[in-house]
């Protein structure tokens, strides 16, 4: 058996650490917690599952007090999770076959990103690189850190059979004001660093969006498209999306348009398609609006978006087309999409 050691950091959530030691349980994981200056409960918490507790002084680097954690447990392979983070799903003779096929890859889970807006709450679905071998990487970024290599040595990456579902961003809005605010103030520093990191603009942009200040991510969003990130970056698609959303938010449907010029590497994606599908909408032109929804149908991937969302808008354009037979089957294939609902229950007030 390959032995692994979990690392997590943690401060001032005592609740959520437990819910995530829980999941953990099942698995013969050693796990490592490190303190970052918690007032509450959280190391208490963390001694009734593990005696690897340690503290470490903040100095606003999480790859710092990621790379103390590494350095702190028994094994080299390690998985970096955060106290926010609960254990969905975890093959572990998967997860022992797919380490010992490539023990100098980076290990990626399925991440599940819970975040609420106005209206409902939404699902982004990513990969994320968690799993290592710290002779061979570490974390770099003070924010929004990555694990990089420390030698020359090829870099591949490999899917796990580990699916986590990220809560950090659901339940209090003063707890989620506090570390948007923290994170922005982190972010900030970074961009004095690098000024010409597409990267560190998009999270500026997030970190603005979870404010719900879509003005500034806006502008945000801008900045870090101007810089050219490759369309191949992991990120560069949720940045289009959502650039594109807060656009259409902010009545600006027709600059959401110009991301057409993204269409051939994100044509099979059903956030982009309807992004783009609703700017046509909005800008009077239900025609080639209509394509877009039906060709995000059957698109093999999504981040966050209901995969209903296509369906309630080709019904939609049905309606306003006049045909309400065509719609009103489009709306019955959305279930109880709310939406849906009260379009079906218009339809038949009309009857």
């Amino acid at each position: 058996m390959i032995p692994i050691s979990v690392c997590i950091i943690t401060k001032n959530e005592a609740e959520r650490l437990e819910q995530c030691l829980q999941t953990l349980q099942p698995y013969p994981f050693e796990i490592v917690v490190v303190d970052t200056g918690s007032t509450d409960t959280s190391k208490e918490t963390a001694r009734k599952y593990t005696d690897k507790v340690y503290e470490f002084s903040w100095i606003d680097d999480f790859s710092a007090a990621r790379n103390y954690a590494a350095k702190c447990a028994s094994h080299d392979m390690i998985f970096s999770i955060d106290t926010d983070e609960l254990i969905r799903s975890l093959d572990w003779d998967a997860l022992q076959s797919i380490i010992a096929d490539n023990p100098k890859g980076i290990g990626c889970i399925r991440h599940l990103d819970y975040f609420e807006t106005d209206s409902e709450t939404k699902c982004y679905d990513k990969m994320l690189e968690r799993i290592y071998n710290r002779k061979y990487y570490h974390y770099e970024r003070p924010i929004h850190e990555a694990i990089v290599p420390m030698t020359a040595i090829s870099c591949k990456s490999y899917e796990t059979s580990v699916t986590v579902d990220h809560i950090g961003y659901l339940g209090n809005k003063d707890t989620l004001r506090h570390k948007a605010e923290r994170n922005l103030a982190l972010l900030k520093k970074e961009l004095q660093r690098t000024p010409d990191d597409p990267y560190t603009y998009f999270q500026v942009g997030q970190s603005y969006m979870l404010l719900r200040d879509h003005e500034h991510a806006c502008d945000y969003f801008r900045e870090a498209i101007a810089r050219n990130p490759s369309p191949s970056d992991s990120y560069t698609r949720m940045l289009v999306n959502n650039y594109g959303n807060v656009l259409i938010d902010l009545d600006r449907p027709e600059e959401a348009i110009g991301l057409l010029s993204y269409y051939e590497y994100y044509d099979n994606n059903i956030d982009y398609l309807c992004m783009i599908g609703l700017s046509y909408m909005l800008v009077g032109q239900p025609l080639r609006a209509l394509p877009e929804f039906v060709k995000a149908l059957t698109a093999p991937t999504s981040d966050s978006s209901d995969p209903r969302i296509p369906s309630y808008y080709i019904g939609y354009l049905y309606e306003y087309f006049g045909k309400k037979d065509i719609a009103r089957t489009h709306y019955l294939n959305c279930g109880d999409y709310a939406p849906a609902v009260e379009a079906l229950t218009r339809l038949e007030s009309q009857i």
